[in-house]
Parts: C-alpha cells; sequence; structure tokens
C-alpha cells in the first residue's frame, strides 16, 4: 500500500530465505505466488531461494529462521 501511495511498483525481488527445518523446496512456489498477490506484482518478478546455515547459530540449531530480501522499486511515472 505505502509502495502504491507513494509513487512506485515492484520492479523485482529477490528473497533467501534461511532455515535448517522444514525444507523450504517444496513450498517456494507457494511462497512466491502468496507475495505476488500480497505486492500487487507479477510472479516472474518475485525470486524465492532457500538456505541452510550449516549448523550455525540459533538459525542452524533449528531455533530460528531467517530471510534476506532486496527490493528493487521504480517510479510509476517511468515505468
Amino acid at each position: 500500500r505505502l509502495m502504491d501511495e507513494k509513487g512506485y511498483v515492484l520492479g523485482n525481488l529477490d528473497c533467501t530465505i534461511i532455515a535448517q527445518k522444514p525444507k523450504l523446496s517444496p513450498h517456494k512456489e507457494n511462497i512466491r505466488n502468496n507475495l505476488s498477490a500480497i505486492l500487487g506484482a507479477d510472479p516472474s518478478v518475485v525470486n524465492i531461494k532457500a538456505k541452510t546455515h550449516e549448523k550455525v547459530d540459533s538459525l542452524g540449531e533449528e531455533r530460528s529462521i531467517g530471510c534476506h530480501a532486496v527490493v528493487m522499486l521504480i517510479r510509476k511515472d517511468i515505468a
């Protein structure tokens, strides 16, 4: 909503989910479709990756899940 109010559209989204469990590969397409619907974007501009943290710190010890996301926004007047 805020993105729309400020005059921007989603150019692309690159998201890396870090978790030991559950295995996310079977769910990546579902996650992509849900994020696309929430953001009002075409699924082709949403990329989801999943990786483990090799049993290091709380991420690797299955006590937490992390996420890194990079978003490119494009102003509507030039899109």
